[in-house]
């Protein structure tokens, strides 16, 4: 399925499921702290509703995984584009939805909410973690 046969969900419409996991371990929580520390003023949940996000998955260590990802990809992405400074919080902001979408599978930059270039740096940030 390419990109554009994606069916388009109206993210106000999304409700929350259930709680599957009672607690997390101590080291992902820390994991999680640690990723809400750098980008949790971008992703208007508090720590709390960030951790319980996790609780919610089926599989909250590959969740996990995938969200230090996002990070370090934005991490990087400021470290070689922006020499370590930040954006405006609306900025900032796009750049977390680009990444999350690049998260998913999502690699035709003109679909992103950030320019076409920001866009490539970006996937290239993300792919670079793997190596790809």
């Amino acid at each position: 399925m390419n990109n554009s046969d994606r069916e388009h969900i109206d993210p106000n419409n999304i409700q929350a499921g259930p709680i599957r996991n009672e607690s997390l371990s101590p080291e992902l929580l820390e994991r999680i702290r640690a990723v809400h520390d750098v980008i949790g003023r971008y992703i208007s949940n508090s720590l709390e509703q960030f951790e319980i996000s996790f609780m919610r998955d089926a599989n909250p260590e590959d969740e996990v995984v995938v969200w230090c990802s996002i990070t370090a990809a934005w991490l990087d992405y400021h470290k070689k584009h922006h020499g370590d400074e930040l954006l405006s919080d609306e900025e900032e902001k796009k750049l977390l939805g680009a990444l999350i979408a690049i998260s998913t599978g999502v690699e035709d930059v003109t679909v992103l909410p950030v320019h076409p270039d920001v866009g490539k740096k970006l996937l290239n940030c993300y792919d670079g973690l793997s190596g790809r």
